[in-house]
């Protein structure tokens, strides 16, 4: 049988954490993509566009492959953890962890603003629509607050993300620092708003999308390590 060392556990649990960014994002891609865009209106008019049966499929794809950015945010820490301290990985896995804890929630409830959306558009009762209105304007107002948090989440990770590894005190070369979630996730947005062709394929999935690509170059580094190196300061130091 082959050894698994400390680094091939570390890349198992990073592609792990890959594999479920890319899972969820192929759910939340399906549940909310169309291509007329319109993801930012407050009446989530664009889902009444989307099909019952890529709703149903796109929500419980995604939520059953959240937990598996556990693993991936495991794999984060361990490499801020073994390059520098123990305090900067754990904030690294708590935020993260945390994070996406509260994600799964917000995922969650989509559905539930897609179906009010779609009852909306469906109905021709004046009395009925006034209605249905106000139950969206509620899911809205228990829904949103959730991926704020997720954003501020982001926000304060990648400041520790950028400052310990402009200071060398993880495994990852500094050109890393580059790619820190809030500032992927800044540019998927600005692609939305300033060339809106190609944003309407990336923001339906953004946190997604963001992560994929941080895990993948997470990978990246560590596969150019030796087994060695990726042992880092074991433990790290406090």
């Amino acid at each position: 049988m082959p050894e698994f060392t400390d680094k091939t556990w570390l890349l198992l649990a990073g592609f792990s954490g890959l594999l479920g960014a890319t899972l969820v994002g192929i759910g939340e891609f399906t549940m909310q993509f169309n291509p007329a865009g319109g993801y930012e209106a407050a009446d989530y008019h664009f889902f009444a566009d989307i099909s019952l049966h890529r709703l149903t499929f796109g929500h419980f794809f995604s939520v059953m492959a959240a937990p598996l950015y556990i693993l991936g945010y495991w794999h984060l820490g361990t490499v801020f953890i073994r390059g520098g301290t123990r305090i900067s990985g754990c904030v690294i896995m708590l935020l993260g962890g945390y994070s996406f804890v509260v994600a799964t929630a917000w995922m969650g409830g989509r559905i539930y603003l897609a179906l009010t959306a779609h009852a909306i558009a469906e109905s021709t009762d004046a009395e009925t629509v006034v209605a249905l209105q106000d139950l969206l304007a509620g899911f809205r107002a228990h829904n949103e607050p959730l991926v704020n948090v997720l954003r501020v989440t982001m926000l304060l990770m990648s400041v520790v993300w950028v400052v310990q590894i402009v200071r060398k005190q993880t495994l990852y070369p500094r050109w890393m620092a580059f790619a820190n979630p809030i500032t992927i996730l800044g540019s998927i947005f600005g692609v939305y708003f300033y060339l809106p062709s190609g944003g309407i394929w990336l923001l339906p999935a953004a946190m997604n999308v963001t992560h994929v690509i941080v895990f993948a170059l997470s990978c990246i580094a560590l596969l150019r390590l030796s087994d060695k190196e990726a042992e880092g300061k074991g433990n790290g130091s406090p």
